[in-house]
């Protein structure tokens, strides 16, 4: 969904643009119009004819891109007024020609607007939209008297515009409310895993954010970056299925031991395996490969380079640095700069070198981030 709503407010930036470009050429046609007006009624200044003389847009040829008007033939044969002076005939045709192109400049003005809306909202729907929308169709009746069929299909065609911008916003506003339901269920879940562990409460909030950042850094878009941030939320839920004695343990692992917290990787893909949703999807890939390495001496597959997801190789580095940087039963938080200087120094090992290239020129951001959601003292 969020991917949908960008794509549409990029399309609405573009349709602004034609928005705008149409508007000036409506205005153009518009002082046309008015300088034909001027030149019919000739004022016999040699001056004022030059400028009109220049000004040579018969009503014909605007005719040809508006349409001929209904109510244009009405008037001209209720009030008789082919047999008026041709200078009369010709500026009360163009008088009925700037009127079209004024309301013409209404609704590419309104529809301006519209877009306008939907770019500062960044939804494409929203009740806003469809009650204005639901207002302005009323100003299409005016196209009725100058052409009855056109202006009532518009009419008609515009209303149902407002319905299905209405039950767009509805159907937006369900999809946002159950994508936070699932965010707070990831959150439960994360939290249940973190107390288990033993892990500190704000592990998951650093490991997210700095995945975010590093995401961006990349040129993610906004709706994947938001997609990992949730997604790597969800990296260690394989230790649901991990005995807690081996996790709570203070003292260094056995060898049996350290094989077991391993397997945190492969439980955590088969408990996201059957999920739909494509947060749910970059959840199971991070479960799966935030150890892998990109020598290839990671696990639970040994996967390598390229063949690692590139959000498992993102969470890779985000997990690592607050596992060094934060303090655990079994070990001291190293310095902020000892564990920084640990990531430069492993690129192209441990971790992707693009990865970590991102790591360096937003690092600044990362340890605003680790400073921000420090564990109590």
């Amino acid at each position: 969904m969020d991917q949908v709503k960008a794509r549409i407010v990029r399309i609405a930036r573009v349709l602004r643009i034609a928005a705008v470009v149409a508007k000036v050429l409506v205005i153009v046609l518009m002082v046309v119009t008015v300088l034909q007006i001027g030149a019919a009624f000739s004022l016999n200044t040699p001056a004022l004819s030059g400028v009109f003389a220049g000004a040579d847009l018969t009503v014909d040829q605007i005719e040809s891109v508006l349409g001929r008007s209904a109510l244009f033939d009405s008037l001209f044969k209720a009030a008789n007024l082919g047999a008026m002076e041709p200078v009369y005939r010709k500026a009360i045709e163009l008088f009925i020609t700037f009127l079209t192109l004024l309301v013409t400049l209404f609704f590419i003005s309104f529809a301006r607007k519209l877009i306008d809306h939907i770019i500062a909202e960044g939804k494409p729907f929203s009740m806003e939209a469809a009650r204005r929308i639901r207002r302005a169709s009323y100003g299409l009746l005016i196209l009725a008297l100058m052409n009855p069929v056109l202006g009532l299909l518009a009419f008609l065609l515009v209303r149902f515009f407002s319905l299905v911008f209405e039950y767009g916003a509805f159907l937006q506003d369900k999809t946002e409310e159950t994508t936070h339901i699932q965010e707070e269920i990831i959150l439960s879940f994360a939290e249940i895993t973190e107390n288990k562990s033993g892990q500190t409460g704000q592990h998951i909030r650093r490991v997210s954010e700095y995945s975010k950042a590093l995401a961006k850094a990349m040129a993610w878009s906004d709706a994947d970056t938001e997609n990992l941030r949730l997604a790597s939320i969800m990296h260690d839920i394989g230790k649901l299925l991990v005995p807690s004695a081996i996790l709570e343990k203070p003292a260094r692992l056995t060898d049996e031991e350290f094989a077991e917290i391993k397997k945190h990787t492969t439980y955590g893909g088969q408990l996201l395996d059957h999920v739909e949703g494509d947060v749910m999807e970059l959840a199971r890939q991070v479960a799966l490969q935030h150890h892998e390495r990109s020598d290839g001496k990671g696990y639970p597959a040994g996967l390598a380079g390229d063949d690692i997801g590139l959000a498992g190789r993102i969470v890779a580095v985000a997990d690592v640095y607050d596992a060094l940087t934060s303090k655990r039963s079994y070990k001291d938080a190293w310095k902020p700069s000892d564990a920084y200087d640990e990531i430069v120094k492993n690129a192209g090992t441990q971790f992707d070198a693009q990865v970590v290239e991102a790591f360096k020129r937003v690092y600044p951001e990362i340890d605003a981030i680790r400073q921000k959601y420090a564990d109590a003292a």
